[in-house]
């Protein structure tokens, strides 16, 4: 009895099984657009089901549709959703009508808010996560280089996880951050580049936004306006970057789970170096020099001609293995060879390489989804020993606990660092020792000098230099003995709380950190002439920022032509800095790199604090689809201004007119939309800018190591020359804007111009006082800054047709900066330089203003005014060189499609715009530059000089002598005009070709896509400047820019990939 109750019961759960299997088909078919073009992505739903799936690359989908499923759903963004009632066919092919309410795109804006672009008051621009994946940048910022109208970005090095420079609409506070704020999922993040505690050690430190994995990127929209950033208060003053990373799938494609696998391979090379010059030898006077001639002959290459040398064969020559260089005349040169230039800038860069990989999986039902991703990206740069390494994981994923609620959050955690090379003005910077070294001397002294220790050291631990055992040090010793390592280990989270009780209101809470240390460790080896003792530096910083939001969403329809809402929102701010660190010199054996090992320890340590709270409100009213209105309101209280300044508030109020709803239907204008606005925002003071503060004393000249306390056992302690400011009040910055954009001839042509004008008035700057007040300066509010300027884009589809689309897409910005006032009394403030050139805030010059000693010039024709010498005369006066700032900068990318084939091209342009070419400077007076080849030339220089009381044309010839470049005609000399350069170019940013194989070939394999892609990036770049690639910064992300001394060069860089979709 029992067997058969069992056989029956298993029979009919067979049954029950093949009859529910039999009542589920499967329904395929294609989703186009109007025109009959696939919508890959398009989302097909079995209504009343968890049943679902997604259109291919070719529109085409299939979907198992069960028992009770009766209709299909088809959605895609931007485009009109359509239900299809199921008859017996198991095809159904669907047109999808463009939907003009819809066809805006959803961009994230303030706090974290999603709007319809339509809706939009202010301006802002959107950068796809693709295209930054695409460019293969290891650095995001860097990747946003001629993407956005009036975004400057600057790589300020080719040296791998060098940092790269961003700024919005021009710099609005003199001294201050001029960067904007970046916001990763509604959580602000740290963008900062922290500088070592030592000054010498020059490395290229990375900007923090380094540590983002672009294949984890959604997308990027760019908030240029006061009136667009208000809601986030003093830290977006200068605008905000706001990322939106990838998620999980949507609940609507229940149980549906993709993967995704990329890989790729990146060759770097230097793209630009500066001409030497091949025909004169190491010395002075036209003397051969040596490293152990004396002391005059060592430093510079003014000595004989190549082609009067010979090399001698010497074994008790230690400095080279070609022998030791004679004349020609010389008894011992019968038998010698040719002396032959040595290529020491040539030989000493390699080429590099940059491996990427990474892996992400992504997964959702009706209540939950999840997003995964793992990344390395592995960097071995152009100068050897340099590397860099950035490994991340990320989770993130929500659930909905019922219609109301749903909680979601993310984890990233990153590990990165390298090894960093010295860079810039100091003893052990490569450059500077590359660069100066004369060709008669080889740095690699025959061999791999990357690997091999007889190029720069002797068998007695002495170090191998041009200039013997001082001076610079030689560019092989540097990599190898003077290493600085950094190890970060970071991890941004959040959590996030989404109540809705009802239509009418909802609550959110978030909270999030971004918490990171960074290790670092710079090595001096004994020997070593920077610290001919050895030196070992140990830093650790440690960074905290949490930030939370409570916001209050109420929401309203007054009838069908009005609705509104109002967010209130609540906001806390604190950050933490702390910095420890340890000094150890003198080290009792060689090559032990440990704090133990030093006879003198110097401590430190610092920290710094502080903390914000806010109350905010934006309200919204839209009317009959085509006036939006909006306005802000927050109030700011801040730690670091003085108790009865600390409370500030600022708003905004902006309006969006849709001109094009008012005009009527149209076949030429299909969209046009007016905006106009006006905001306030407030900037606070810097950290401990109310007190005067002691720190630790020291004595420095900034060339030699100087004093530090503790010093044989004292400590020592001295009050800071900047008399703090207990009245301090906050910076404003007030903004109109006015844009137009639109859409025309069939949304084939899309355009956006904004014009804006700004003023940051209140700026906080050091004011110098007079000697006798025991302070060298005080902080005050003093001055104010200006900018105005206008933005374009443009974009059009030249022509569609057969599967063959071609897309132009422009931008182009025009900036125009002013120093409006400063303090009385005050008539400039430096900002960056050197003795010879500065870039100094004046007023009313452009912000950015580079200073320094020029030539004299007839006050009438404003020719330079030639001596009776026949020399150029200089000026008793220091006067303006130049401007930095571009006079316009545009990108334009060029798109050609077919049949899963892309061929993209960027091309970057930056028009005017100066650099002081310090490098350029010091090589002439070194006799290194490619110019000096010419010494002993006679020339004419332009100008005009005296005769019997009147000016007329200079007809002197003089000779272009020693004496000529080591003075006034070199960058040592007391004019630094001739080394102040055009720095505009013409560079291809990008060239990508990808390919995605036909989604036919893949059917039945597990693989739902395949794509190859190459991507070129500096490939080509066209300008006048002298020196390395233009985009260069000796300081790094500092305010400044426009300074090259030293620098490691640029690089360019052919990217392979393969990506697969699962």
């Amino acid at each position: 009895m029992k067997k058969l109750f069992y056989s029956s019961l298993i029979l009919g759960l067979m049954l029950t099984v093949q009859f529910a299997f039999a009542q589920e088909r499967v329904v395929s078919g294609k989703v186009t657009n109007s025109k009959g073009a696939p919508l890959p992505g398009a989302t097909v739903l079995v209504k009343g089901t968890t049943s679902g799936a997604f259109a291919k690359s070719d529109g085409k989908y299939k979907v198992t549709v069960p028992a009770n499923g009766k209709v299909l759903v088809f959605k895609m963004v931007g485009m009109k959703t359509k239900e299809v009632a199921l008859s017996n066919s198991d095809n159904v092919d669907v047109s999808l009508q463009d939907d003009a309410t819809r066809s805006e795109d959803v961009v994230v804006t303030a706090i974290g808010i999603e709007q319809q672009k339509r809706s939009l008051t202010y301006a802002t621009q959107e950068v796809k996560g693709s295209a930054l994946s695409q460019s293969k940048e290891a650095n995001i910022v860097g990747g946003l280089a001629g993407k956005i109208a009036g975004v400057q970005v600057t790589n300020s090095t080719g040296a791998a996880g060098g940092s790269s420079y961003i700024r919005i609409r021009g710099a609005s506070s003199i001294t201050g951050d001029n960067q904007p704020l970046f916001v990763i999922d509604g959580i602000p993040i740290d963008n900062s580049q922290l500088n070592t505690e030592d000054g010498l050690a020059g490395v290229a430190y990375s900007n923090r936004a380094v540590d983002i994995n672009p294949d984890d990127i959604e997308s990027v929209n760019v908030l240029k306006g006061a009136a667009a950033t208000s809601l986030y208060g003093i830290r977006a003053a200068s605008g905000a970057i706001i990322i939106t990373t990838k998620k999980g799938l949507s609940s609507s494609n229940v149980g549906r789970m993709s993967a995704t696998f990329s890989t790729s391979l990146g060759i770097d090379q230097v793209n630009k170096l500066p001409e030497l010059q091949t025909k004169f030898s190491q010395g002075r006077d036209g003397q051969i020099g040596s490293p152990v001639a004396a002391a005059t002959q060592r430093p510079r290459s003014w000595g004989a001609a190549l082609d009067t040398l010979r090399w001698v064969a010497d074994p008790t020559w230690i400095w080279d293995k070609n022998g030791r260089i004679v004349g020609k005349s010389d008894p011992a040169a019968a038998n010698g060879a040719q002396v032959t230039p040595y290529d020491n800038l040539g030989d000493f860069f390699r080429t590099g390489y940059t491996t990427t990989n990474s892996f992400s999986l992504s997964g959702g039902n009706t209540a939950s989804s999840f997003f995964l991703s793992l990344s390395n990206m592995s960097q071995s740069g152009v100068t050897p020993k340099n590397t860099f390494e950035r490994t991340t994981l990320r989770l993130s994923g929500d659930h909905a606990f019922s219609n109301e609620l749903k909680v979601s959050g993310s984890v990233n955690y990153t590990k990165s660092g390298g090894t960093r090379i010295q860079q810039g003005s100091n003893i052990s910077g490569v450059m500077l020792g590359l660069l100066r070294t004369p060709i008669t001397f080889d740095n690699a002294n025959g061999v791999d000098g990357a690997v091999n220790s007889e190029a720069y050291q002797f068998a007695d631990g002495r170090q191998r230099t041009y200039r013997g055992f001082a001076g610079f040090d030689n560019p092989y010793w540097v990599v190898n003995n003077t290493p600085f390592t950094d190890d970060v280990n970071r991890v941004v989270a959040y959590a996030q709380a989404d109540y809705t009780p009802a239509d009418w209101i909802s609550v959110m809470y978030r909270v999030g950190q971004d918490f990171y240390s960074d290790r670092r460790k710079q090595i001096y080896a004994v020997n070593s002439n920077s610290y001919v003792a050895g030196r070992i530096i140990e830093d650790q910083y440690f960074n905290s920022d949490i930030t939370s939001d409570l916001i209050v969403t109420l929401r309203k329809e007054f009838d069908q032509d009005l609705k509104g809402s109002l967010i209130l929102g609540q906001n806390m701010y604190s950050k933490s800095l702390e910095n420890l660190y340890a000094t150890g010199d003198d080290l009792v054996i060689p090559g032990f790199y440990n704090m133990s090992n030093a006879s003198t320890l110097t401590p430190g340590q610092s920290l710094t604090q502080k903390r914000t709270s806010a109350l905010y409100a934006d309200g919204r009213l839209e009317y009959k689809n085509y006036l939006y209105l909006n306005a802000t309101l927050r109030n700011e209280w801040s730690t670091t201004l003085p108790e009865a300044n600390n409370s500030f508030m600022f708003g905004s109020g902006s309006l969006g007119l849709v001109l094009s709803e008012l005009m009527g239907p149209s076949e030429e204008i299909n969209f046009l939309k007016l905006r106009a606005s006006y905001a306030l925002v407030g900037k606070d003071a810097p950290i401990y800018a109310t007190q005067t503060l002691f720190t630790k004393a020291g004595v420095a000249d900034g060339w030699t190591n100087g004093i530090t306390f503790p010093f044989n056992g004292s400590a020592g302690f001295q009050m800071s020359g900047t008399l703090g400011a207990a009245d301090l009040k906050p910076e404003m910055k007030s903004e109109v804007e006015i844009g137009l954009e639109g859409r025309l001839f069939n949304n084939t042509v899309t355009f956006d111009v904004n014009y804006y004008d700004n003023t940051s008035t209140d700026q906080i700057f050091a004011v110098p006082t007079a000697a006798s007040s025991g302070y060298t300066s005080k902080l005050m509010n003093a001055g104010s800054i200006k900018n105005s300027g206008i933005e374009i884009q443009l974009g059009t589809r030249l022509f569609d047709m057969d599967g063959f689309t071609a897309d132009l897409n422009i931008n182009w910005a025009k900036n125009t900066s002013e120093v409006v006032s400063l303090a009385e009394g005050v008539e400039n403030i430096y900002i960056n330089g050197f003795t010879g050139a500065q870039i100094r805030a004046v007023a009313g010059k452009p912000y950015g203003t580079i200073f320094g000693g020029k030539w004299a010039r007839d006050s009438v024709s404003g020719k330079r005014i030639i001596g009776a010498n026949g020399y150029p005369v200089v000026s008793s006066e220091e006067g303006e060189l130049g401007n930095i700032n571009p006079d316009w900068i545009a990108g334009s990318r060029l798109t050609l499609g077919y049949n899963g084939l892309t061929v993209s091209a960027l091309l970057d342009i930056k028009s005017g715009g100066v650099m002081w070419n310090g490098t350029r400077g010091a090589l002439v007076n070194y006799g290194m530059a490619k110019e000096t080849e010419n010494r002993g030339a006679l020339q004419v220089f332009d100008g005009v000089r005296q005769v019997n009381g009147a000016w007329v044309t200079n007809d002197t010839a003089v000779a272009l002598s020693q004496a000529w470049y080591l003075g006034n005609g070199g960058g040592f000399g007391a004019q630094a005009e001739d080394f102040v350069e055009d720095a505009g170019y013409i560079r291809l940013r990008e060239l990508t070709v990808a390919y995605d194989l036909p989604s036919t070939m893949l059917e039945g394999s597990m693989l739902s896509r395949i794509g190859l892609s190459f991507t070129a990036r500096n490939l080509w770049l066209s300008t006048n400047y002298k020196g390395i690639d233009p985009e260069t910064s000796l300081i790094g992300n500092g305010n400044g820019q426009g300074m090259d001394y030293f620098q490691f060069p640029n690089t360019k860089s052919y990217v392979f990939s393969v990506s697969l979709g699962f």
